[in-house]
């Protein structure tokens, strides 16, 4: 059968289904339609949104027969992979990518429909099981009175059939297993591999754990057995020494250094570990895995082989499957949003859920090990990257968010059995909110797998310029998935404690912070990119919070990147601030609810910066300037705390990086009527510059704090050391990607009492000592030089000026913690599946038609 022939017949099948009955005992038609030859186009282009939500609602029991033959036959395949039967199976898999997003429509986190939950969820046996007993309920009782024997019989049939509804399982649970099996099927995935055997293979899921006299013996079991490892290592390099001595200070500071043993858990090692698909965490380029503790003789037959690409296609086939599984969310308005409550995910996602290790690495190193730059494969030579391996790496970023993106936190501590595998406690394991997932990505803890995953995602996220940059013209492959490599490094630094502290203690966290400055400064104009600044703020803001952070932002800054940022000389922390008032004065408007968290992050760094650009002096004080101007001052009522960020960093670099500021020294007192004005406001002041800026007929743009315009992002003050000051300092800011003014507020006009907290708000006493002494000494030198007086020669004198015992006593340093909390987590949620919506359309696997937790809008293009 040719191509145009097969697309006809299988056009006139799917026709069939939407417009007569078919009967489920039709084998001539079923058969056919699964053995139609068809690609993902064609199924897509054919069966249409329209014609699915036809099926779906006129012809039920065809969707039903469809939905229940593809997930049948898959299941098979599991059972029994022959590959002739590969074809069949990959039109299954593609029908239900289809199908799955209309039946979601219906389903928990949608507008609940029984057929399609008894469909998914509901037994069949049991449905037919309560037919038979209304039937012989209706029965007389004359027609009951039979032989003993056939009483028996009947009871005893009765029994089987409970027996069998038991054992029957949902078809939901069906197709996650069945797809999450596809991906290590041999020679439709993977290569063939031997089944690995460990003493705790047979008994996976056994749940006692041991007593606590136990559990102190093999704690010192453990201590001698490190002693002697101890002992042993003193023929190892001084270096290999050093490295673990750091790895375990630094687990030990988290309250991680100690591995819990019990006797038997749920087994969390990716087993067989030779089907993950690439090399990186946990895994060697040669295919060893270095996940098991204990040392384990393990032999790689053929380590050129290791990994394959020549299954990437199927690959993708079956994650947009599991992809399309997965989208409940889609459907739940974001206000009534539950992480919990979508029964499709929970078992993606479960203990028991097949291959979940496996996946769970797969997907990561498939995404950290990939370099754009010489296409190669994590280093593998010979294994160069095509388009379809770049999909893969796209796909597999989106289905590893989504994974970590429902349930609970997951718990960090390391537990073992006694075969020194990772394991979970039964008791967690089965708790509700389980996600081997999170607790996967949290339980990494070694020095070369944290260095791995830090040096992939600078690698990828640094590809955003490198790759117009390169001398060469296409020298480096261009990647279009930085949204989704910003919400997996997003979920990193929150789930692995580790994670945030290696980073900023063992790496060059400079190198992050590049691209992150120039995905937001290329996107700032861009409504449609709103959602890439706001994720690249809250990652900005939540390594702020550390005093690390600020320390490594001095290094010098000699990047050259293909954008138009002011030329400077000076460190990461003047990119930071020079990209961050760029946004402010030439980015998009949704963007102004960002403001205070632009200033937050800059505010938590100025007590560590120790030699300020003259560029970003000049620019911050230009902000001083602009958000103390009428417009912005008298947009509302909390309007000021602008100015108040501000002034704090102001006062921070003052105070203890007044040596090395002597630019921003300056700028200040070359604006000192700026802060004259703001020092010297009164009510009558306020009232008529309110007025002359808003008169009664015009309305503020925005405020700044309006809380229609945000969903909370919440922020603890801390000091130095991360102890909270106190409640009452805590700010709450809001923001939201998709922010836009709901209605037309009342004017706002200055009070008595908003003059007074304003002055209690406004930390102006540094300042205005600070101008104070040094204006008169700035007159006095253009007085003596008749006004014509060199820059230069007044940050001489500046750098010669000691400020000791004329200043305030310094006060405490102020660092604002990003904190986690619902709201911003659904903002994540929405943020993230709005991503992948757009970037799936080729095929479209969803429509947005029906789609609530984010608003799609359809523009009508001129002809």
């Amino acid at each position: 059968m040719g191509a145009s022939a097969s697309k006809i017949k299988f056009r006139e099948s799917l026709q069939s289904l939407t417009t007569r009955d078919v009967s489920p005992d039709d084998a001539a038609f079923w058969d056919e339609l699964w053995k139609i030859p068809s690609s993902a186009e064609e199924v897509f282009e054919l069966l249409t949104p329209p014609a699915a939500r036809r099926l779906r609602d006129e012809r039920f029991e065809n969707l039903a027969t469809l939905f229940t033959q593809a997930t049948a036959q898959l299941c098979q395949i599991v059972e029994t992979p022959y590959t002739i039967y590969f074809d069949q199976a990959l039109n299954c898999v593609r029908v239900l990518t289809r199908v799955l997003p209309f039946l979601l429509e219906k389903g928990d986190l949608g507008d609940s429909d029984s057929g399609v939950e008894l469909l998914c969820w509901g037994d069949a046996a049991a449905e037919e099981r309560r037919k038979r007993k209304e039937g012989k309920k209706k029965k007389g009782k004359g027609d009951r009175k039979q032989s003993s024997k056939s009483e028996k019989e009947e009871e005893e049939e009765e029994e089987e059939f409970d027996d069998e509804e038991d054992d029957q399982e949902p078809l939901a649970l069906l197709v996650v297993h069945a797809a999450m099996h596809m991906l290590f099927l041999p020679q439709f995935t993977c290569d063939f591999y031997e089944d690995e055997s460990s003493p705790s293979d047979l008994d996976p899921y056994s749940s006692s754990s041991e007593s606590e006299s136990d559990s102190e013996e093999e704690d010192d079991d453990e201590s001698q057995s490190q002693d002697r490892r101890s002992d042993s290592d003193l023929d190892q390099p001084e270096m290999k020494r050093r490295v673990a001595k750091a790895e375990r200070e630094t687990q030990l500071e988290a309250g991680l250094g100690k591995v819990m043993r019990i006797r038997k858990g749920i087994r969390i090692y990716p087993s067989p570990a030779a089907v993950v698909w690439a090399p990186g965490v946990g895994f060697t380029q040669d295919g060893k895995c270095l996940i098991r503790k204990r040392d384990v003789n393990e032999q790689v037959l053929n380590p050129e082989l290791a990994y394959t690409r020549k299954y990437d296609k199927n690959r993708i086939e079956v994650l947009r499957l599991l992809l399309a599984a997965c989208s409940d969310p889609l459907f739940s308005p974001a206000d009534e949003y539950n992480p919990l409550a979508s029964r499709w995910m929970s078992i993606a996602v479960a203990a028991d859920s097949p291959n979940a290790s496996c996946l769970f690495y797969s997907l990561l190193n498939t995404v950290v090990s990939y370099d754009p730059s010489n296409s190669s494969f994590g280093g593998v030579p010979g294994k160069f990257a095509s388009d379809t391996h770049v999909k893969l790496v796209e796909l597999s970023a989106q289905v590893l968010c989504v994974l970590l993106d429902c349930g609970l936190s997951g718990d960090p501590l390391q537990f073992e059995n006694k075969h020194g595998e990772p394991v979970v406690p039964v008791s967690e394991a089965f708790k509700g909110g389980f996600n081997i997932f999170r607790i996967l990505l949290a339980r990494i803890n070694q020095g070369r797998d944290l260095t791995i995953m830090y040096r992939g995602f600078v690698r990828l996220l640094r590809n955003s310029f490198e790759a117009k940059t390169g001398l060469l013209i296409n020298s480096q492959l261009r990647l279009e998935c930085y949204q989704e490599l910003l919400v997996l490094l997003w979920k990193t630094l929150e789930e692995n404690p580790l994670f945030l502290d290696f980073t900023l203690t063992r790496c060059d966290i400079c190198e992050l912070v590049v691209p992150l400055c120039y995905l937001m400064h290329v996107s700032r104009k861009e409504s449609a990119q709103v959602g890439l600044v706001h994720i690249c703020t809250f990652i900005l803001l939540k390594l702020s919070g550390e005093r690390s952070f600020g320390v490594s932002l001095n290094r010098p800054f000699r990047t050259k990147l293909p954008c138009d940022l002011p030329l400077f000389t000076g460190s990461h922390a003047d990119l930071v601030c020079i990209t961050l008032h760029k946004i402010v004065v030439s980015g998009s408007y949704r963007l102004v609810p960002l403001y205070s968290c632009f200033l937050t992050v800059i505010c938590n760094y100025s007590p560590y910066w120790r030699s300020m650009s003259l560029v970003s002096s000049v620019k911050l004080v230009n902000l001083f300037e602009l958000f103390s101007s009428p417009k912005f001052l008298y947009s509302g009522e909390k309007a000021y705390r602008h100015v108040a960020l501000l002034l704090e960093i102001f006062n921070n670099v003052i105070q203890y990086q007044y040596n090395g500021n002597q630019h921003l020294v300056y700028a200040i007192v070359r604006r000192k009527d700026t802060f004259g004005r703001l020092a010297s406001l009164t009510l009558p002041k306020a009232i008529h510059q309110c007025d002359k800026a808003f008169p009664a007929s015009e309305h503020p743009e925005y405020d700044a704090d309006a809380a229609e315009q945000v969903a909370a992002l919440s922020i603890q003050d801390v000091d130095e050391k991360g102890n909270p000051i106190s409640e009452e300092d805590d700010a709450t800011m809001t923001t939201n990607g998709d922010s836009t003014l709901t209605g037309i507020r009342e004017r706002f006009v200055p009070t008595e009492a908003w003059i007074t907290e304003l002055r209690s708000s406004l930390p102006m006493e540094t300042v205005n000592r600070l101008l104070q002494h040094l204006v008169p000494v700035v007159d006095e030198m253009c007085e003596r030089k008749n006004g014509v007086v060199d820059e230069i020669e007044i940050l001489e004198v500046f750098k010669e000026i000691t400020m000791v015992g004329l200043l305030p006593v310094p006060h405490a340093i102020v660092i604002r913690k990003y904190q986690p909390n619902q709201y911003t987590s659904i903002w994540f949620t929405a943020f993230m599946w709005g991503v992948i919506f757009l970037r799936s359309q080729k095929p479209p696997i969803f429509d947005g038609k029906c789609i609530e937790l984010f608003q799609v809008s359809n523009e009508d293009t001129d002809p």
